[in-house]
């Protein structure tokens, strides 16, 4: 009869839906993707990010990535680190050295900076004690740093790295994350003077676990709404 749905024109809609999803998508991204959810390194509820730290009364977040999670699940941080490793050969940002912002990322920098053979830099809190300096790590001055951390919402943490390590005599012309949760934070760096590449916007993420069933349409929506 007209206007009937089919089974057949439903899972042909699906399927549609699911490749969409995916089609922009590498293999290294999807297996990233996929390992988000199966280490437990997304939550869906009510958190407090680091931006309520400034913004106490900002809604709370819907999702919580936490890619801290990954450093004992040793397959989802080889997809973590090959989806990084992929993106900054995509993208071509000139470097010397990798900086990692402590601590999510530091894992994940030392092992793309061991498979990669590109040195590794941290800026850090100057200690009291021992040898004195801002920096963990052996650089030249005038090295060019490309900064890098697990994910990004706001860039105030970005930026203070980036702080850290131009005063040091470096210099940082770009950033680069795995997860950008798209609140802001390119936007904030290219006004400091800085270009963001990210690996996977979390709206790509969230259209992904949609379609492949990882997640549904109420924790969809509530997440893509997010925004502060």
């Amino acid at each position: 009869m007209a206007g009937d749905t089919q089974p057949d024109d439903v899972a042909s809609a699906t399927n549609d839906a699911t490749n969409d999803a995916t089609s922009g998508m590498t293999a290294h991204q999807r297996a990233f993707a996929d390992h988000l959810l199966t280490s437990g390194a997304v939550k869906f509820g009510a958190f407090r990010l680091k931006l309520h730290e400034t913004q106490p009364d900002a809604p709370l977040s819907p999702i919580y990535v936490d890619l801290r999670v990954l450093r004992s699940y040793p397959d989802a941080m080889d997809a973590a680190v090959a989806t990084l490793d992929e993106l900054i050969v995509a993208d071509g940002p000139a470097f010397d050295c990798y900086a990692d912002i402590p601590m999510a990322a530091t894992p994940l920098v030392a092992v793309l900076s061991h498979i990669t053979r590109v040195p590794m830099i941290t800026p850090r809190e100057p200690k009291t004690h021992g040898i004195s300096g801002s920096i963990n790590g052996a650089f030249n001055l005038g090295d060019t740093a490309l900064v890098i951390d697990d994910l990004v919402t706001h860039a105030e943490s970005k930026l203070e790295a980036i702080h850290t390590l131009e005063t040091n005599g470096l210099r940082v012309r770009d950033v680069a994350v795995l997860v950008d949760r798209e609140q802001g934070a390119a936007a904030q760096l290219a006004t400091a003077g800085y270009t963001l590449h990210a690996a996977l916007r979390l709206s790509q993420l969230l259209d992904y676990w949609r379609a492949t069933g990882g997640i549904d349409d109420d924790a969809y929506a509530r997440a893509l709404a997010y925004r502060v």
